[in-house]
């Protein structure tokens, strides 16, 4: 949600319960803006809202239309912005295993305990400030437990980039890659059509290609290069993941993350506004596979 199309994004979200008062909306574009031109950045988008148990965290990125590269930062307020840390992949994974809600305080401190290396497997070299908050020890049965205490702060960056990973998107034609391989917003982008607006096929995931790159040579030779380099939302598993419908007489359609409830996309046919937001608890739905009806 572009801090420049506050008003017009939050209109198209109010249908699905996306509110904001008036004074956070006034106190949001207003320090947004600030951030925007403290850190300068081309542009600076409201992300969405953590729920934590005594204070929420609104979150918002920052980026120099620098391809999937954005700065994350986090306030209580919508007033004061700090920055999220960037994660190793290692603490992303440890911070999967902490199940329940946030409690809103930056610096509560989770414990995380996990198996081990085996024997037979390479140690890994991770950097000093990750060894630092990680203990391995040997159990009586010999196997090694590691205990790693992660603050919030760093559970509230993960949570973010897991979110990121699997629902950040755009509609197909929005960006496109130049002929230096970068990837910059599309000038000529007007919206899909109301048809095609209507189509999980129509939306692709703003991340590095994962399901584009298990096509064969043939099946890629017959995708454009400039238009088809991400994945679309129809390769996603399980299949029913994501929910789509018009809302508002075909005025605009709206997708939903069933993996992560709490997402909510909107694109208005035949312009150039899209917008997303979350606002959820952070928690990812990993129940959702028998959740879906099965197929006959």
């Amino acid at each position: 949600m572009d801090v420049n199309q506050l008003s017009s994004s939050l209109q198209h979200l109010e249908p699905s319960g996306i509110v904001l008062s008036t004074e956070r909306r006034v106190a949001l574009k207003a320090s947004l803006v600030l951030l925007r031109n403290a850190e300068k950045f081309n542009s600076v988008s409201y992300w969405g809202r953590i729920k934590g148990v005594a204070t929420d965290y609104h979150i918002a990125q920052g980026s120099n239309n620098d391809g999937y590269n954005f700065k994350t930062f986090y306030s209580v307020d919508c007033i004061r912005w700090a920055q999220l840390p960037d994660l190793h992949a290692v603490l992303v994974k440890s911070c999967k295993r902490i199940k329940g809600y946030f409690t809103g305080n930056p610096s509560h401190e989770f414990v995380v305990q996990e198996p081990g290396l085996k024997s037979n497997e390479e140690r890994p070299t991770l950097p000093e400030e990750v060894e630092a908050i990680r203990k391995e020890e040997t159990v009586g049965d010999g196997t090694t437990i590691i205990t790693t205490t992660i603050t919030e702060e760093k559970r509230l960056a993960a949570a973010v980039a897991l979110i990121d990973d699997e629902t950040r998107i755009v509609p197909r034609g929005a960006f496109r890659m130049d002929d230096s391989e970068k990837i910059v917003p599309c000038e000529t982008f007007h919206g899909l059509s109301s048809h095609d607006a209507g189509k999980l096929s129509s939306y692709c995931h703003f991340r590095e290609p994962v399901t584009l790159l298990q096509l064969s040579e043939m099946e890629r030779a017959k995708l454009d290069k400039g238009l088809d380099f991400l994945d679309p939302l129809s390769d996603d598993i399980p299949k029913g993941c994501w929910s789509i419908q018009y809302q508002n007489g075909a005025e605009s359609v709206v997708l939903r993350s069933q993996l992560w409830p709490g997402t909510v996309c909107v694109h208005v046919p035949n312009s150039s506004l899209y917008t997303q937001v979350y606002v959820g608890d952070g928690q990812r739905n990993n129940d959702l596979i028998f959740e879906l009806p099965t197929s006959k």
